[in-house]
């Protein structure tokens, strides 16, 4: 009786040390999770609906009263890189916290503008990839390149898919391109293009597959970027094209694109602005490539995933956690329909929907926001002579835009890109390491312009001298006096004396 008793204190104690450790342990993680986000500009505040109309995504806007718990919450959220805050009526307090995903598909989307009473938190490795300057290991004389791979695709079995690295940069000139796979089936086939920078891929089974694109510049200093390719299985289809359209709860208004299994054609929707569905597309493209060729007479054949709770195991990434621990696809959220059995998947969306509406109710001013973003060329690859506004010297400048997937800081004249843009400074500037960039750009160009200048100069002198000089000569010889007597050569004499200096050709 001693043994079973001693047995079972000895069992809970266990239990009780493995609960322990485990909360220790979400604690330690989670105290490294925020110091990985920097404060960003103070007063700025998120552009909501420019950014979410670029494809960001509002995640929640939980109650809290410090600044760090607001920053823990995003740590909780596997999607989530910026906590946005606005100050309470005490220093360091929290009015309201709204949480961000500022990437779409691999690509950074948010835009801020200057609203005093706003602080930001960005994860460091978002703003290190997307926002910062260029690095160097030799001073400001040659900066590593940026290797930029695209947003990440998703498409059928046995697409062709193309990658392109166009948008890559380097302060010199990048002189390879390198694609290879790192993650899927090995079977996938890689084809050179004509163009250095692009690579064809066919035989595409399902499955996620990551293609890394390393870059190197004319001092060979490299750098790698990574774009990933779902390949879609009957099941993921169901999830991404044969799901009616999802418009949330929120009462945003931003145009979207889905896929309607019936006319099986992408049609477009408006999308209130947060807890939407897979099957939501920015463009008619993305709708295309991911859903072409799905059917709703197939559905039948696919394997409908379960809806409602699961209990019984800890959450994962997509998954939304009701308050009783069960776990259940983050798309069932606010969807109108109660899946938890707390009902706690539609307890918050009230409250989600004037969140939201506050933040697009901000007034921004626009015009100065367009011109604080840096140039964007797009993935295109025509060649069109735009002007862009740099606040950081309050100029405009020609840059080559692509003629695809640009942003607002561009203008066909320069005319119009002064007017709209005076005023607008450094101080508008949330982040000034994109334009510290092209304003390394600029100063290279302009000091090739000048030695263009110069040499121009350079022989506009030497061609003036050498006119005086030959002008000279003319005059001296038109006053020499006229030799006579000159003796007459004949046809066959003078043939040898052109070539006694030199070899006759056979």
């Amino acid at each position: 009786m001693t043994v079973l008793c001693f047995g079972s204190i000895l069992g809970s104690a266990l239990l009780l040390l493995s609960i322990v450790c485990q909360d220790n342990a979400q604690v330690t993680s989670r105290e490294e999770c925020t110091r990985n986000f920097n404060v960003g500009n103070e007063n700025f505040v998120l552009d909501t609906e420019d950014s979410v109309k670029a494809g960001a995504g509002f995640i929640s806007s939980p109650t809290v009263t410090q600044a760090e718990d607001c920053v823990d919450y995003c740590c909780q959220d596997p999607n989530c890189n910026l906590a946005l805050i606005e100050n309470g009526a005490e220093k360091g307090s929290v009015k309201t916290c709204f949480l961000f995903n500022c990437l779409y598909k691999r690509e950074y989307v948010c835009r801020f503008v200057n609203k005093v009473g706003f602080t930001n938190y960005i994860l460091e490795s978002v703003y290190e990839d997307y926002m910062g300057g260029p690095e160097s290991t030799r001073g400001d004389e040659d900066k590593f390149p940026t290797a930029k791979a695209g947003r990440d695709i998703v498409v059928q079995p046995n697409d062709t898919v193309t990658l392109n690295g166009i948008e890559s940069w380097d302060d010199k000139v990048i002189t390879s391109y390198k694609w290879s796979l790192v993650k899927g089936d090995n079977t996938v086939e890689m084809m050179k293009t004509d163009l250095k920078d692009q690579v064809m891929l066919s035989n595409l089974k399902p499955g996620m597959y990551i293609f890394q694109l390393k870059v190197t510049d004319s001092s060979n200093q490299s750098a790698m970027g990574q774009v990933s390719v779902l390949v879609l299985t009957p099941e993921q289809s169901e999830g991404h094209c044969l799901v009616p359209k999802k418009v949330g709860h929120c009462r945003g208004a931003f145009p979207r694109w889905h896929y309607n299994g019936a006319s099986e054609k992408c049609e477009e929707f408006t999308f209130g602005g947060c807890k939407g569905n897979r099957n939501n597309y920015l463009s008619l493209q993305e709708c295309s490539d991911a859903c072409h060729g799905v059917s709703a007479a197939s559905r039948r054949s696919m394997v409908v995933p379960t809806e409602g709770e699961v209990c019984g195991s800890p959450c994962n990434s997509g998954q939304f956690t009701c308050d009783n621990g069960c776990c259940l696809d983050e798309v069932l959220e606010c969807d109108m329909v109660t899946q938890c059995s707390d009902s706690s998947d539609e307890a918050s969306c009230d409250k989600l929907n004037q969140t939201f509406t506050r933040l697009l109710n901000i007034d921004v001013d626009k015009s100065r926001a367009r011109c604080t973003e840096p140039p964007r060329t797009g993935p295109c690859r025509a060649s069109h002579s735009h002007w862009y506004y740099d606040p950081l010297n309050r100029k405009c400048h020609r840059f080559t835009y692509g003629g695809c997937d640009g942003n607002d800081n561009n203008f066909d004249v320069e005319k119009s890109c002064t007017e709209t843009c005076k005023g607008v400074t450094e101080h508008d500037v949330f982040a000034r390491g994109m334009f510290e960039r092209y304003e390394e750009e600029e100063t290279e160009s302009g000091s090739i312009a000048i030695a263009i200048v110069l040499a121009v100069a350079i022989m506009a002198v030497l061609a003036a001298l050498g006119y005086c000089f030959l002008r000279h000569r003319k005059d001296r010889s038109q006053h020499q006096p006229v030799a006579t007597n000159v003796p007459h050569v004949a046809f066959e004499e003078r043939d040898t004396l052109v070539y006694n200096t030199t070899t006759k050709p056979v």
